[in-house]
């Protein structure tokens, strides 16, 4: 069973040179997936689960999926320095850590994704998570669609709605994608060990 967490991006571009000053200036955003990195390699470690990091750049001159596999390559993340260097390295060399990038727009993604997966979006006009107990116990490959509703265009919405992706909600409170990680991966630890 594989567990993915899906962020698109409109900022984030693999052919723009990055340093460690960059990120840690805001650039592209790159921040907020090194966190996730970080989360999901600690996470790695406590769960029986195959986890991906999946980041969509909806970029017009991008359109393409950056996977990246959460594996004993990264496993040696220790803190959000390290995350930041490692998510530096993958986005220019991906091969030495396992990582693709796949050409593809993002309905086709999606379509890709739900053939085997159960694809959940977080908003907070879905049903609280713990009311989808049922069926995140099944045996399907889950992926979690970060992000709010305004990170989403129009079309994007509509092409979730093509794949029956099942509304969720973690409350009515903002969370960060990294905490949103967390939360969602102590429900699932949660309902595995019940």
């Amino acid at each position: 069973m594989s567990l993915s967490f899906l962020i698109l991006s409109s900022t984030i571009r693999s052919s723009t040179y990055k340093t460690i000053k960059s990120v840690v200036g805001g650039m592209e955003r790159l921040d907020v997936f090194s966190r996730c990195l970080l989360n999901l390699v600690r996470w790695n470690r406590r769960m029986d689960r195959d986890i991906n990091l999946l980041i969509y750049m909806s970029h017009l001159e991008e359109q393409k999926v950056l996977i990246i596999p959460i594996s004993d390559k990264i496993d040696s993340i220790q803190n959000e320095i390290d995350s930041t260097h490692i998510l530096l390295d993958i986005l220019s060399s991906p091969k030495e850590y396992n990582a693709e990038y796949n050409d593809k727009s993002f309905e086709q993604l999606l379509n890709d994704l739900a053939i085997d997966s159960a694809i959940f979006y977080l908003t907070p006009e879905g049903l609280f998570i713990d009311e989808q107990k049922e069926f995140l116990q099944t045996n399907h490959s889950l992926c979690f669609v970060l992000g709010s509703q305004h990170d989403l265009t129009e079309e994007q919405e509509r092409q979730m709605s093509a794949v029956n992706y099942i509304p969720i909600s973690l409350g009515d409170k903002n969370y960060l994608a990294s905490h949103v990680i967390t939360i969602v991966c102590n429900h699932l630890s949660y309902l595995n060990d019940t």
